[in-house]
């Protein structure tokens, strides 16, 4: 009987170190989900989590929320603004992929930012934007030499 419990004491044990080592491996990218009346948006940014004084880029993927198909042709943009009410935007660009949009902006500051975007079909239709921005915490700005982008 005190060889079970030790045998199970074991395998409870390895069962929590394989969970710490697979929370230790690389992090996958979640989307931060946003909708308006007629779209969904999937944003991603690189590097994730952003730091002040480096290139983040945002990668927007829109559908329609009716239809679940990819917005194309499309006008946007992704805008912040900081605590101490710095505001930072750029304008979305059509990547290859259907529906999707890249954005490229600095952080200035390290801290929280609030973030949002605005997009709409065509010129002709009214731009659209999420109720509630994000609260995106900007790091420290990094030494130049451990930058992704030089």
């Amino acid at each position: 009987m005190a060889r079970g419990v030790v045998r199970r004491g074991a395998l409870g044990a390895l069962a929590l170190l394989a969970g710490a080592v697979a929370a230790c491996g690389p992090r996958e990218r979640q989307p931060i989900r946003l909708w308006t009346d007629h779209f969904e948006f999937r944003v991603t940014m690189d590097p994730t989590p952003p730091h002040a004084n480096e290139p983040t880029i945002f990668r927007v993927v829109v559908l329609d929320r009716e239809t679940r198909q990819p917005v194309e042709g499309g006008e946007g943009q992704v805008f912040a603004t900081s605590e101490d009410r710095v505001n930072k935007f750029d304008s979305f660009v059509a990547a290859p992929e259907a529906g999707t949009y890249t954005a490229r902006m600095t952080f200035v500051t390290a801290g929280d930012w609030h973030v949002n975007l605005r997009f709409r079909r065509d010129s002709t239709s009214a731009i659209e934007k999420p109720v509630e921005d994000w609260v995106q915490t900007v790091g420290a700005p990094r030494p130049p030499d451990q930058r992704p982008y030089k």
